[in-house]
């Protein structure tokens, strides 16, 4: 699993997504951050191969914090808060059954934590992409 969480100046969880891959790969890590990710900003990481290939591709700022840092608490708290939301999240709702919509459940999870600030303002949100959207008739 790719996870990724943008933090705000004042170091609070903006924007966060959570991405299953098949196999834990440069090109799969690439292709996920290349769809996920922005360019601007720095990305840190535990220093695996694959996310400093997918930082040189995109050209970022990348600083690596081992796990065994005495930082690393400090630099991974949203990562690590935002993974235990979501298992959280996973287990109360579906009840641990997640094996084959794992990554439509964490698609629900990404969607509600990335819209948890909007408050009174997502219904006028959904009424203007459903009056901006194309018809879709049901006969066609």
């Amino acid at each position: 699993m790719v996870v990724g969480v943008s933090l705000n100046e004042q170091g609070h969880p903006q924007y966060a997504f959570l991405e299953v891959v098949e196999a834990l790969k440069q090109e799969t890590v690439r292709e996920v951050l290349k769809r996920r990710g922005n360019d601007a900003g720095i990305w840190l990481s535990d220093g695996a191969a694959v996310y400093a290939a997918g930082a040189k591709a995109h050209h970022a700022d990348h600083r690596v914090t081992l796990s065994s840092d005495p930082d690393a608490p400090t630099v991974f708290h949203w990562i690590n808060t935002v993974i235990s939301l979501a298992k959280t999240f996973i287990d109360r709702t579906y009840h641990g059954r997640v094996r084959a919509r794992r990554q439509l459940y964490l698609e629900e999870f990404t969607y509600r934590f990335n819209r948890r600030h909007m408050g009174t303002r997502i219904a006028a949100r959904l009424l203007m992409a459903c009056v901006n959207s194309q018809p879709h008739p049901y006969g066609e």
